[in-house]
């Protein structure tokens, strides 16, 4: 195992006391914001990047765990995401790493991580394909040589997505409301946000909860249920109990923050047993978790 890698490994993903931070940092972008998951190889600066707030990122990985070099299939992960390509400046005597050693590099790290190889690539850039949990979220991404001749390179480049939901910009006005209840006697909320496996509603759900207020307050002789949905990770009965639990705090949210009075509302949970889209992937799991209101 070279510097780099012990260097990582007892770390695990900490500073790189070898390199001093100044002279890291001197030659960064300034656009760009430090890597969420690895420290940058040695002598290494962030040449270009580029981050969404939520995008796709496709991912080979291997159909058989145990053959990282072997068949694959294309996967897709949906999260914030976050691209760098950072530029390796040759040793005193002319030497760059190999693709091969970048690629064993951060292959040590991310198992060091606990973390899980998903593939290795045999081509030039030898990319690898990895996930691995930091700081209580999800982390999927590669890590390839960026720029090579021969067995040389002078570049690495990650490609990363931490998995999470959308945040809903547009949310749904007491008007269109009103349209969606007329016309199929329900509507559906995407802009309620939950704390993960949990009832507790996030801050961010406040609009649509006023918009939901807004219309309920104009519609006063109208009575609805409220019902929770989830997708279909975890057991049965506890997907049941935690959307009929979800469902209950957004009655507890329109009556007390909205003054709504609590005999028109009515909370119930469908767990996953309404999906609206596959539970086969991250975004058809993200339509499925949602709240609808149903006229009664």
């Amino acid at each position: 195992m070279n510097v780099f890698a012990r260097i990582a490994v007892a770390g695990l993903l900490g500073a790189l006391a070898s390199i001093p931070a100044a002279a890291q940092k001197s030659k960064d972008n300034p656009k760009c914001t430090p890597n969420p998951v690895f420290e940058k190889y040695p002598g290494s600066h962030h040449q270009n990047c580029d981050r969404s707030r939520f995008a796709q990122l496709e991912l080979e990985i291997a159909k058989d765990p145990a053959k990282l070099e072997g068949p694959y299939e294309n996967v897709k992960k949906e999260g914030e995401t976050w691209y760098y390509y950072d530029w390796i400046p040759k040793e005193a005597a002319g030497v760059l790493p190999s693709p091969l050693e970048i690629q064993r590099n951060f292959e040590n790290v991310v198992r060091a991580a606990n973390g899980t190889v998903l593939r290795r690539h045999t081509g030039g850039a030898k990319a690898l394909v990895y996930r691995l949990e930091k700081g209580g979220a999800e982390y999927w991404g590669t890590a390839s040589c960026g720029s090579s001749g021969g067995d040389q390179c002078s570049a690495v480049m990650h490609r990363i997505v931490r998995i999470a939901a959308m945040t809903q910009s547009i949310v749904l006005s007491a008007e269109q409301i009103g349209k969606d209840l007329g016309s199929g006697g329900k509507v559906v909320f995407y802009g309620i946000y939950f704390d993960t496996d949990k009832a507790t509603i996030k801050a961010e759900s406040g609009p649509t909860l006023a918009e939901m207020a807004k219309w309920l307050k104009a519609n006063a002789a109208a009575k609805v249920y409220i019902v929770g949905h989830t997708d279909m990770q975890g057991g049965h009965d506890h997907n049941m109990k935690l959307s009929r639990e979800r469902a209950a705090s957004v009655v507890g949210a329109l009556a007390a923050q909205h003054g709504i009075a609590k005999e028109r509302l009515a909370s119930d949970g469908a767990g996953p047993l309404a999906p609206v889209a596959s539970n086969g992937d991250d975004a058809g799991r993200a339509r499925n978790r949602r709240v609808e209101m149903v006229l009664r």
